[in-house]
């Protein structure tokens, strides 16, 4: 992979969010849909929730891609974070395995619990089956994947 502009990084954080956002969006679908029959345009309904409340719900599929949008800027500032905290933080740099996985679970802890109840996203009922299978999915599907990319671009532009 060949990053051709000005601003290297930020394509690399772009495509790296992007990933994410794809994995881990995909976890949502599957999740909400496997525990509840719920469909995918309720659970972006439910992401654009965070900005629009109760209206995200009785619009029309304008608040279905508000929902996916917004998905994609979280992902892309979940691997903005990282990527620059990579660089000052010589810790990140150790076990991919292990890096990832720590970052999947602070995504996830302040995900729920600091950025979305500072949403107008309804609370949902805690249950540990849904906190063990959140850990899991941003275990593998977001801090893995973020850790991964982020050290493999910052080893191809050191050589």
């Amino acid at each position: 992979m060949q990053f051709s502009t000005k601003r290297p990084g930020a394509v690399a954080v772009l495509v790296t969010g992007c990933a994410v956002g794809v994995l881990d969006g995909a976890a949502a679908l599957v999740n909400a849909w496997l525990k509840s029959g719920i469909p995918p345009e309720k659970v972006f309904r439910y992401i654009a929730s965070a900005m629009y409340g109760k209206a995200a719900y009785t619009g029309g599929g304008a608040m279905i891609a508000a929902g996916v949008v917004l998905h994609f800027i979280v992902a892309v500032i979940w691997s903005a974070v990282f990527f620059i905290a990579y660089r000052y933080w010589p810790l990140l740099r150790g076990n991919k395995w292990v890096v990832g996985c720590m970052y999947g679970l602070f995504v996830w802890l302040m995900m729920n619990l600091v950025v979305v109840p500072l949403t107008h996203v309804p609370p949902l009922t805690f249950n540990w089956e849904g906190m063990i299978t959140g850990w899991v999915i941003h275990m593998l599907l977001v801090g893995i994947p973020i850790v991964w990319l982020t050290q493999w671009w910052y080893n191809k532009r050191a050589q």
